[in-house]
């Protein structure tokens, strides 16, 4: 008998149970096995994550998308995500079934996709085990699938579509709150916290006239994959955006990097990324809109940083 999915009645219920195996496992070896993939021996789920994620021995992962914690528009970015990245070269997973938990619910089905797994090891780990100059190949071949992701036509409608208005809006949001946020989240100094509102520009000056690109928004080590020197696997397309490039970068060096400007230089480099006299300050203002608190696993300590220009040196400085 199947695990009954009615408790998860509110966001507060299902957080503690988004990640619970006991719970997930038996609707994703039904998933499987319903979609001909034969039959798991083991089950796991790869640790927190938004929406219920289990990986299968067979090579499959089924990722479920429930009405809580902004489930219907995870589910609405990846399936917008994976139908404009399929069959571009890219290292991304493949859709290999779909189905629904509760198809006969008036107002959510909560759908599920069956992906294949990207080969490689965990971003961190390749990372670790590279020196020097490794590390700079791994950083070049992620400003390569960079590259590959801004060249992805967009479609002319949806979540992904060039005149999509989630990505700005996300922006305008994130510029009113932000400061706010970055004073509960306590990793900047006082007199810094109160000369952002001044340093960051209105939105519209900020993404300029530029074309809308495929933008992932959390490029981060997480879920970033490596074998040897070589980007092998990009997953989580929960936050997906038609938008700037920048706002890419973010995650990418703050936390897959590590905050490393060699690292980022060698990125920018492969992914042909002009680097202007403004790129310190422009990349400053894109990380304190981020929607994560990017801030928050840094390696330097940025905390007696008083400075706008100071900081956005301090990270962003390249060349």
């Amino acid at each position: 008998m199947l695990p009954d999915l009615s408790e998860l009645t509110s966001d507060a219920v299902y957080a503690p149970r988004r990640n619970d195996i006991r719970l997930w496992g038996p609707y994703a070896r039904r998933a499987i096995e319903a979609a001909g993939l034969g039959t798991p021996a083991r089950l796991t789920m790869p640790g927190p994550s938004t929406n219920p994620v289990v990986l299968a021995d067979t090579g499959a992962v089924v990722k479920f998308f429930t009405p809580y914690w902004c489930g219907p528009e995870s589910f609405l970015a990846e399936s917008a995500a994976y139908e404009v990245l399929a069959g571009r070269g890219l290292p991304v997973p493949r859709i290999l079934a779909r189905g629904e938990l509760r198809p006969d619910e008036s107002d959510w089905h909560w759908p599920y996709l069956v992906l294949s797994a990207v080969s490689g090891r965990p971003w961190r780990e390749a990372l670790s085990a590279a020196d020097r100059r490794g590390a700079a190949r791994l950083a070049a071949s992620a400003g390569e699938l960079l590259a590959g992701l801004c060249a992805v036509p967009l479609p002319e409608a949806g979540v992904l579509a060039s005149t999509a208005p989630g990505f700005a809006d996300l922006l305008r949001e994130r510029r009113a709150s932000t400061v706010a946020d970055h004073r509960a989240w306590g990793q900047l100094s006082a007199p810094l916290l109160d000369r952002i509102e001044e340093f960051l520009p209105r939105i519209d000056d900020l993404i300029g006239n530029a074309a809308p690109v495929f933008v992932h928004g959390d490029l981060s080590g997480d879920n970033l994959f490596a074998a040897g020197d070589t980007i092998t696997g990009l997953i989580d397309f929960n936050d997906v955006y038609a938008g700037d490039l920048r706002y890419t970068l973010v995650q990418l060096h703050l936390n897959a990097f590590r905050a490393d400007r060699e690292l980022l230089a060698a990125a920018l480099n492969a992914a042909d990324i002009e680097v202007t006299a403004e790129f310190p300050r422009q990349m400053l203002a894109f990380t304190f809109l981020h929607d994560f608190e990017v801030l928050e696993d840094l390696p330097i300590d940025v905390s007696d940083i008083t400075e706008i220009d100071r900081l956005a040196e301090t990270l962003w400085a390249v060349g």
